[in-house]
């Protein structure tokens, strides 16, 4: 999980690098890590059940895309999509609950 957070942290870090004017500042860069780590904590912490992990990934996703909103859609793109994706579904699948398909697609922006 420490490795695919990173890949996420330093995809996000390196297009502020070559970017003149990046809509978007490391401080988003941490607080869209902040967000993924307080989801992994919450889930990690108590049981779950289909419907509370799913309300948790709501909350998670919603905050994401209000995140990634303000800062002018361009927070999270292809890549990190893809593994924020996976990092929640493993997540999801360490507290032992199984879902069939994307259970961020209903609420995702990004």
């Amino acid at each position: 999980m420490k490795s695919l957070l990173k890949s996420i942290q330093y995809g996000m870090l390196d297009f502020i690098e070559g970017d003149d004017e990046p809509d978007y500042t490391s401080e988003d860069v941490s607080a869209c890590i902040t967000l993924l780590l307080e989801f992994m904590s919450v889930v990690e912490s108590e049981s779950q059940t289909i419907d509370s992990a799913r309300e948790h990934v709501k909350n998670l996703v919603l905050s994401l895309n209000e995140l990634n909103e303000k800062c002018g859609e361009c927070l999270i793109e292809t890549d990190q999509r893809e593994e924020i994706c996976e990092f929640i579904f493993k997540v999801v699948a360490n507290a032992n609950i199984e879902v069939s398909g994307d259970i961020t697609e209903e609420w995702r922006d990004w």
